[in-house]
Order: structure tokens, then C-alpha cells, then sequence
């Protein structure tokens, strides 16, 4: 049930003030007691008076029964009741009403800013939700157009050898030695073709994990073993620091080739009295398998940018290599970081779920 309507409440009011004159009137004025209860009755909707119409109603209907009690003073009440009574309760109607209305004025102008406020929080708000969703979409075609860029460049290039190599085979007056040549050039450029677009969508579209208990000593151990020519031709030492007992949740494919992909960035970025360790600890819910080499760090313009597509350091490069590995982190829950780098090398970090009690 709602508040009652203004005029519900003038009437309510109104009602009440003419009932308790009438009530006046027709009593007999020696009933003192009935008298001086209905003057103190009247507070009630002179209270409701200042606390529905604030001032100005309080003002009307003290004003009112201030009258009629005069009027009624004079006419019926003289001998019976003092003037200095009446007067007293005159001026305890104005005061009560007045006091109201300006408390109830107040209460509602409060209200009424308070409220102003909250619509003006709830714009800024939206606005800035607006702004944020704006910024987002802004930088998902930034990132989609460097994608876009950096896709058509490694096209370009094979596309290029492929186009150059079809011109010379076409050719009649071609040597059969220049076309075996040129042959294998366009089947070494439609493989690398191959690779760029496996690697685009390795990016896009990373494969679902089956998550599994998995211990990551095990699976640096395939990393290494994989890795065994490429670093005795670079001079690099390899060590597995990973605890036997340390597990976690992950897909064990999947975190073979997130590692594989760091150790080898490791092993590229040294030569000669090299090292690749990769060791592991354990926060809470958390395993750190961390990648550590002695190369001579990220460059300060790449290290922002490092996770981005077609991001690279390395000459040849393809700059999907990171991405990848952070966005099949993402599918087990994890995620890939570089924690620091250097001049004496630098630290890139897996955190993935702990796989068993610490």
C-alpha cells in the first residue's frame, strides 16, 4: 500500500482540525480536562501538516486552529480558561508545525539531492562503462589489425619465393638442373607457407586441455631429450632443477610445448658456455615452473609487447612462439610471464594449479 495522495492528506488533515473543534463547541467549557486534551490532541495533525506540506502547511493549519482557538476562547472558554493558556498553546502549535515542516523541508531537499547524486553517479557510470567498451572494442580491432599485418608479412614472403620460383619453371628455355632447383625451392616455400598458417591457428584456435595430474620434472625431461642436438651444436648446459614430487593440474601435451617453446627461445638466445634450467616451487594452490638462461635479455621495446603476434626479437623468427605457449597456459588455467630479464639473462615463469596436497 502506497502513501496516501496530496489531496487524501489535506482532507486527512483538514478532517481532523474540524473534528476536534467540533468537539470544542459542542463540550461543555467547565470539562477542563476534555479542553486540554483536545488542545494537546491538536498537535497531531499540525505534525502532519509541517511533515506533508512542510512550511507552508504548517503555517496554514497552526494558522487555523491558532484562530479558531481564539475565536473559541473568546466566545466560550472567557472565565473558564486563562488567556496566557491559550496564547501558550497558540504559540506550541506554531512552533510544533513550523519545527516539522522544516525538518520534514529538509529531509526532502536531502533526499531530493541524494537522489540527483545517485542518477548523476549512475550516468557517469554508463558513460564510463560506454568508454570502457568502446576502448575495448578499439583495442580488439588494434590487436586484430597488427594480426592482420603481421600474418599478411609472413605470407608475403614464401608467396613471394612461390610466385618467383612458378616464373622460372613456366619458362621453356629452363635447364632441368635450374628446375629441380627452383622445384624444391617452391616445396621449401609451400612447407614454410604450411607453418605460418599451423601457427596462425595453434594462435586462434588452441586445443582443449585434458587436464591430468602431471609431474613437470617428467616432462622437462622430454623437453631436454628433444632439445639434446640443439644444445651440444649451441654449447649450451641443460639442467633439470624440478623436484620428482611436484605436480600439477595440466595437460601434459600441451605443457610439453608451452616448455618446449621457452627452452628453445632460451637456447636461441645464447651461444658458448650456455644454460637453460629450468626449476619449480610451489605457493598455495600455485606451482612456478620457471625458465632461466644466461642470454643477454629482452630488449626494453619488446618486453610490453612480448605476448603480442608476430612480436619478435630473433631473426627468423615468427613471433607466435610466446603467444602460443601463453594461450594454451590460459586453456589449463595458468598463464606465462616473463618475471624478469636482463643482461645475465632473464626468467620467464608458468604458473599452473598445484596438482596435489603441499
Amino acid at each position: 500500500m502506497g502513501e496516501p495522495s496530496r489531496p487524501v492528506k489535506a482532507g486527512l488533515i483538514a478532517g481532523t482540525l474540524i473534528v476536534i473543534a467540533v468537539l470544542h463547541v459542542a463540550s461543555d467549557p467547565m470539562q477542563h480536562d476534555l479542553h486540554n486534551f483536545l488542545f494537546k490532541v491538536t498537535y497531531v495533525p499540525l505534525v502532519l501538516a509541517g511533515w506533508w506540506f512542510h512550511l507552508r502547511g504548517g503555517l496554514v493549519a497552526s494558522g487555523v486552529m491558532s484562530a479558531f482557538s481564539l475565536t473559541h476562547y473568546f466566545v466560550q472558554l472567557s472565565g473558564h480558561h486563562t488567556l496566557g493558556s491559550v496564547a501558550a498553546d497558540i504559540g506550541l502549535y506554531f512552533i510544533v508545525a513550523l519545527t516539522t515542516g522544516l525538518l520534514s523541508q529538509r529531509r526532502d531537499d536531502a533526499l531530493a539531492r541524494a537522489e540527483g547524486q545517485a542518477r548523476e553517479l549512475e550516468a557517469n557510470a554508463r558513460s564510463l562503462l560506454q568508454a570502457e567498451e568502446a576502448m575495448r572494442r578499439s583495442e580488439r580491432l588494434r590487436a586484430l589489425g597488427e594480426l592482420a599485418a603481421g600474418m599478411a608479412h609472413e605470407i608475403r614472403n614464401p608467396l613471394g619465393g612461390i610466385r618467383g620460383a612458378a616464373e622460372v619453371l613456366v619458362k621453356p628455355e629452363t635447364k632441368p638442373a635450374a628446375r629441380a632447383e627452383f622445384g624444391k625451392l617452391l616445396d621449401d616455400e609451400v612447407t614454410r607457407l604450411d607453418r605460418v598458417v599451423g601457427n596462425f591457428l595453434d594462435f586462434a584456435r588452441p586445443p582443449a586441455a585434458e587436464v591430468a595430474r602431471v609431474r613437470p620434472a617428467e616432462v622437462v625431461d622430454a623437453v631436454f631429450l628433444l632439445l639434446a642436438g640443439e644444445a651440444r651444436g649451441r654449447g649450451v648446459t641443460t639442467e633439470n632443477a624440478v623436484a620428482r614430487d611436484v605436480e600439477v593440474r595440466a595437460d601434459a601435451d600441451l605443457l610439453r610445448q608451452i616448455l618446449l617453446n621457452l627452452c628453445l627461445n632460451a637456447m636461441q638466445a645464447q651461444s658458448g658456455d650456455g644454460l637453460v634450467c629450468v626449476a619449480a616451487s610451489r605457493d598455495g594452490d600455485r606451482v612456478f615452473v620457471d625458465v632461466l638462461d644466461r642470454g643477454p635479455g629482452v630488449a626494453a621495446d619488446l618486453r610490453e609487447r612480448l605476448f603480442d603476434p608476430y612480436v619478435t626479437g630473433r631473426a627468423g623468427g615468427s613471433g607466435l612462439g610466446l603467444p602460443i605457449a601463453s594461450r594454451l597456459a590460459e586453456t589449463m588455467s595458468g598463464r606465462v610471464e616473463l618475471l624478469r630479464t636482463g643482461e645475465t639473462g632473464s626468467v620467464f615463469r608458468v604458473t599452473l594449479p598445484a596438482g596435489g596436497a603441499p
